[in-house]
């Protein structure tokens, strides 16, 4: 008997030092995203310009922006340090329009995601505009959504928003119809908290789980394309708007609960706040949404 547990203790000895030494070579698998998520960014800065928008001074201070991460983050992104060049934009519409990405390693050019998030000034009935598009990362498919959120359904009509650019937001939705992410897969279970803010418009997406690098552009390519039309139908609808100053107050209240929400209950949120740390209210608060200081707490 004792022979049997000496044994048992060195063959659990064994796969535990194996198991560390797995864990310590581990790197996540790079993807590619064919160029799409740079096109993203560019086509994003050019049509904000279009519109008039102009870059916030709060971007200059992450055109260097480096996080360094500690265990088990440098796992699960694949590096100790990463590049975080986010880049605002604003106008007489628009209290930010928020570009951010992870860069990993810093330098490389190799993102590991597209985040945008566009905030209307308060005068305008207009939806907050949102995508995330990510690549697969350890035990999590490559999933996109893209949705306006609407702070105010009671007050901003999204019909009524869109006018004539509504069939070019259907026609964004049929583009990726086949990468919409069923209940099954989990669509919605994750942001659950967001659903009465949710629109009829939402592109909860999943990208194909397979080798062949042509079903997968097919997919980056039909999301860039989506994105592109719907941002664009997004603006023209925006850029039309007449200002209510009275809904100015009512607006900003509503747009105060939705904020938190993410911020208490966002899974990506409070995961930020490990890794940003003490430079998460900066990147979170004021770079990627520009809040009041009282809109979270």
């Amino acid at each position: 008997m004792r022979r049997f547990f000496k044994i048992a203790a060195i063959v659990l000895c064994l796969c535990c030092s194996i198991g560390v030494i797995a864990v310590a070579l581990y790197q996540p698998p790079k993807v590619s995203d064919f160029g799409i998520f740079a096109e993203l960014r560019s086509f994003t800065i050019s049509q904000l310009q279009r519109f008039g928008a102009v870059k916030r001074p709060v971007s200059d201070e992450f055109t260097t922006f480096v996080l360094t991460l500690s265990f088990p983050y440098t796992k699960l992104f694949g590096g100790k340090r990463i590049g975080v060049p986010l880049e605002s934009y604003e106008s007489d519409r628009i209290i930010a329009a928020t570009i951010s990405q992870f860069e990993i390693p810093v330098g490389s050019g190799y993102y590991r995601d597209f985040t945008f998030n566009l905030r209307p000034r308060y005068p305008y009935k207009a939806p907050v505009f949102h995508i995330d598009f990510m690549k697969p990362s350890p035990g999590v498919p490559g999933l996109c959504s893209m949705d306006f959120f609407n702070v105010d359904p009671e007050t901003i009509n999204l019909e009524a928003f869109f006018g004539d650019t509504l069939p070019e937001i259907r026609k964004a939705m049929e583009l990726v119809a086949s990468y919409q992410r069923t209940p099954q897969q989990g669509r919605g279970k994750i942001t659950a908290y967001l659903d009465r803010w949710k629109s009829p418009y939402r592109m909860e997406l999943q990208e194909p789980k397979t080798d062949d690098e042509q079903v997968r552009k097919r997919y980056y390519t039909a999301v860039a394309q989506a994105y592109n039309i719907a941002l664009s139908a997004y603006l023209t609808s925006l850029q039309r708007l007449v200002p209510d100053p009275a809904f100015t107050q009512r607006h900003r209240d509503m747009t105060r609960g939705f904020v938190q929400a993410l911020y208490t209950k966002d899974f990506a949120v409070n995961m930020g706040k490990k890794i940003f740390k003490d430079a998460f209210d900066k990147y979170w608060k004021e770079g990627f949404w520009a809040l009041e200081k009282d809109m979270v707490y």
